[in-house]
């Protein structure tokens, strides 16, 4: 009997740690004034440790074997049924997460048709922790085990696409996200990181949002000036844009030194002889997203390939009623720490860690989603930052 029970309130322990995360990965999507998102945020972790905490308090002051004559009723108290509702609740919110963590590995498995990937390099800038870490909470942070901050992987993946034209086979994107300058990463950090993108020499390079956190970074823009790319570099803006209180400055920045702004725009332009349409959508922080409805196909002689930028892989849906062919997002950093087994805990994402990291196919569009450079909390385990160049190939591997 007291076994069963302790299952049951491990099960029940487990579901209600998924009820609070899932939240604060809800909350964390919402494009809310950032003191509102912050109040939330640690409503959810206080939450998850208060009531634990109180119920076992209360569980260890009841009675191990009340004494009840056989014709006496047991009276229960009200709090008892708030708990036992609460318990109630939190079994079928395991429940619940059991079979999303299932419908999550359904997604992998599908998506593993349309993706091969390599891993071209791995860099540990560990011993050079003083001189890229500005910031003495980031620089502890570093030295917990395991923590992956100073980590950068450089991998290729070839995504196969059903619809590619085969003029533009092999055609390459350095996809880039969450660079987040704010001062905590020196900007030798990001010389780094542009030259492991630039040493990729792909044909297109985007960065999907989150590239500044604090105006005293915009300067930093002449480090990002270096990247280069036959086709152009291509941004949008994220939610930490927002936070700099400019955002209209951050776009300045960055077109000034060359970038091109896809942000709530769309653009078409020959690749390869081959009609692309580009376009950025940044809901649901920057409004408007792109009006595709002001684009009329018919005057093409050919179908384009139809590209999107978003900085929230949650617009998937939006991607996929515009018949986009392939979709670049950031925002969930891969969900920062990634449990053997189990995969991401928590990511800002309205549908929890479902879209936290790598690739996806969800006809007609092909996701991917970057795990980032950089964040604004300084951990990362088993989720180390990622430059990825994207090759597009026809087809699939079905």
């Amino acid at each position: 009997m007291y076994a069963l029970i302790a299952v049951l309130m491990l099960i029940a322990g487990i579901g209600h740690l998924a009820i609070w995360t899932r939240l604060h990965c809800m909350i964390h999507s919402l494009p809310y004034k950032q003191w509102l998102i912050d109040l939330g945020e640690y409503t959810c972790y206080l939450m998850s440790v208060l009531i634990p905490s109180v119920f076992l308090i209360w569980w260890m002051q009841q009675p191990l074997n009340p004494q009840v004559s056989p014709n006496e009723t047991v009276q229960y108290s009200t709090i008892y049924y708030v708990w036992f509702i609460y318990v109630t609740v939190s079994v079928v919110a395991f429940i619940a997460a059991s079979l999303l963590w299932l419908l999550y590995q359904r997604d992998a498995q599908i998506a593993s048709a349309y993706f091969s990937e390599r891993l071209l390099a791995s860099f540990d800038f560990s011993d050079l922790a003083p001189q890229l870490l500005t910031s003495t909470s980031t620089q502890v942070a570093s030295l917990l085990p395991g923590n992956e901050i100073l980590r950068l992987e450089v991998d290729r993946k070839e995504v196969f696409l059903p619809r590619l034209p085969q003029e533009l086979d092999g055609f390459t994107i350095t996809h880039l996200s969450d660079l987040h300058l704010k001062g905590h990463m020196a900007e030798d950090f990001y010389r780094k990181v542009v030259d492991q993108a630039n040493d990729l020499q792909s044909e297109m390079i985007v960065i999907a949002g989150d590239i500044f956190d604090r105006t005293k970074c915009f300067a930093w823009s002449r480090t990002l000036a270096q990247l280069s790319a036959e086709c152009g570099v291509y941004f949008i803006l994220g939610n930490h844009e927002v936070r700099t209180h400019d955002v209209a400055g951050c776009r300045k920045t960055l077109v000034d030194e060359g970038f091109i702004d896809l942000g709530g725009r769309h653009m078409s332009l020959m690749i390869r002889n081959y009609l692309v349409v580009l376009a950025g959508n940044e809901l649901p922080w920057h409004i408007p997203a792109a009006d595709m409805n002001s684009i009329d196909e018919s005057q093409f002689d050919q179908r384009p390939l139809k590209i999107l930028l978003s900085h929230t892989p949650d617009q998937i849906g939006w991607a996929r009623s515009f018949d986009f062919d392939l979709m670049l997002a950031g925002h969930n950093h891969g969900g920062q720490i990634r449990l053997p087994g189990i995969g991401p805990v928590v990511s800002p994402s309205w549908y929890g860690t479902r879209y936290a990291g790598g690739v996806f196919f969800f006809d007609p569009t092909l996701l991917h989603v970057s795990r980032g450079i950089s964040g604004t909390s300084p951990l990362r385990w088993n989720c180390p930052p990622e430059i990825t160049q994207l090759v597009l190939r026809q087809g699939d591997q079905t």
